[in-house]
């Protein structure tokens, strides 16, 4: 999970890039408050890229995370399973 904008020179594309050199298909999920066609997405469009609008509340950014986990397997090949528990409902 990265934010598309940061601080010091590195962009969260930047970041992702330089993960995915060191572990192929790693999936990333960006979030930004600006929208994803602002930031120019149409690398934002491939298999292991997920994007997530700010702001978002909890129950989004467990679902964003838990599919970003589920689109890729395990380096053992079997898929990784759905949670055995319903997403929690914060602040209820």
């Amino acid at each position: 999970l990265t934010d598309m904008v940061m601080p010091n020179g590195i962009s969260g594309k930047m970041l992702a890039d330089k993960l995915q050199a060191e572990v192929p298909g790693l999936p990333v999920l960006f979030s930004s408050g600006y929208s994803a066609e602002a930031v120019g997405s149409d690398w934002i469009k491939g298999p292991d890229v997920h994007f997530l609008p700010k702001p978002y509340r909890p129950e989004a950014l467990f679902r964003a995370v838990t599919s970003c986990l589920q689109s890729r397997p395990p380096r053992g090949g079997e898929p990784v399973p759905a949670p055995a528990h319903p997403v929690p409902q914060l602040g209820a």
